[in-house]
């Protein structure tokens, strides 16, 4: 019978735990690494639904992109924070295993899933420059869609209705030409200047500042802001695939963290 050990080194053969982010917390969180695993319940982020869901439908481990426990933790007191979800965990038995950046650069992760639902071609790696160990969380391909079109493209397949903002001075004929477009999955505007210096005319990432977005079209890069939660959604897809290869799997990804509404008018 697989353990959570053996799930872990399942999971590190597509998506290397040591591949992720210096910032990022990924790997075994919660639980007894020896323990006997039959059913994995995957969900985009802990929240109070997915405990809830694992107390009517219990598993032995729960696969979570985003970390739950990220800062150094010094107490587990209950209650609705992240420590307490955690709290929770541990008293329903449930291990639990976070992959982030580690699968955003995966090859078939979260990044190139992106780029695949908005149909990029030759499509390759996106690092930071003066990134040593060049943790691909991004990528970047081409389309033959203008802007507007590269963003009605993100809405449909998204789920959102997403915000374009277009570079300064790019009018009429120019809108109509190739676009390298650059896809940072989350949170994405720390790569404005990277996508600028790839040659990227379009970035497709989500938790854009207004002041960000200002300086990516002074630098000639649009932008379409999808929202952080929308942009990782193909890449659920593609995680809750991954852990069905090893495991029964129970597929919590519908309960979405995504906490913003668009209203009409």
């Amino acid at each position: 019978m697989m353990t959570v050990t053996d799930l872990l080194a399942y999971l590190d053969q597509s998506a290397p735990f040591a591949a992720a982010a210096d910032w990022d917390a990924v790997g075994l969180q919660i639980g007894d690494p020896s323990a006997e695993i039959t059913r994995a319940a995957v969900c985009h982020e802990v929240t109070r639904a997915v405990v809830e869901h694992l107390t009517a439908e219990p598993c032995e481990v729960l696969v979570s992109y985003h970390s739950l426990l990220f800062q150094p933790t010094r107490s587990l007191i209950a209650g609705e924070t992240a420590e307490g979800l955690a709290l929770d965990l541990a008293r329903l038995g449930v291990a639990l295993v976070v992959v982030h950046t580690a699968f955003d650069c995966a090859e078939g992760g979260v990044a190139e899933a992106l780029a695949s639902a908005l149909e990029l071609n030759n499509i390759r790696h996106l690092t930071q420059p003066g990134d040593e160990r060049a943790v691909a969380i991004g990528r970047i391909g081409t389309s033959s869609d203008h802007v507007q079109q590269l963003g009605e493209r993100a809405s449909s397949v998204l789920g959102v209705r997403a915000r374009v903002a277009v570079a300064a001075g790019l009018h009429g004929a120019d809108a109509g030409l190739e676009q390298r477009v650059a896809v940072v999955p989350g949170s994405g505007s720390g790569f404005i200047e990277a996508a600028t210096a790839e040659g990227a005319t379009v970035l497709v990432t989500g938790d854009v500042s207004h002041h960000r977005a200002q300086q990516a079209r002074a630098l000639g890069l649009s932008l379409i802001d999808a929202g952080h939660i929308p942009t990782e959604r193909p890449g659920m897809v593609k995680l809750v695939e991954l852990v069905a290869g090893a495991l029964d799997v129970v597929d919590l990804t519908h309960l979405d963290p995504h906490p913003w509404e668009s209203t009409d008018g």
